[in-house]
């Protein structure tokens, strides 16, 4: 009878990782009369798994779906099918107004097309969401994210 290994340091590390993001099944459809069928489809069944503290880049060519992804991972869209979990949370279980508190809590954004504030510094840029959002420590914060 072969005996069981030992459950190691490195076992024991990768089962206490924490997924910062899951993605399952997550599909977008559009309507689109020049389509096939009258649906246009962005996204389809895509699965995969983000740890926390972890780097991730999302290429592809231009109008391959990258920004309706990042706005489905942000709850700012809806998925015709599929899930996203934050934490662990399923953000489309939660109405607009609940998604709109999670980005609040948890999410940093920014968009294509973004604006800083002319009035304020690199780090005042930084700094605003955590305030926004009452972090103590919005400024050790920013100074680290901005290294």
């Amino acid at each position: 009878m072969p005996a069981s290994l030992p459950e190691t340091d490195t076992d024991t590390a990768q089962s206490a990782v924490v997924a910062a993001i899951e993605v399952l099944q997550l599909s977008k459809h559009v309507a689109d009369v020049a389509a096939p069928g009258g649906r246009l489809t962005i996204l389809s069944d895509i699965d995969f798994t983000v740890a926390a503290g972890t780097t991730v880049a999302i290429v592809g060519a231009s109008g391959s779906g990258k920004s309706t992804l990042l706005g489905l991972l942000a709850g700012l869209d809806t998925p015709s099918e599929g899930s996203v979990r934050l934490d662990g949370e399923d953000i489309y279980a939660l109405d607009e107004d609940g998604r709109a508190l999670l980005r609040k809590r948890k999410l940093g954004f920014v968009f294509q097309s973004f604006q800083l504030l002319g009035h304020l510094n690199a780090l005042e840029n930084v700094m605003l969401p955590l305030e926004l959002r009452g972090d103590g420590q919005a400024r050790a914060k920013a100074e680290q994210m901005l290294g």
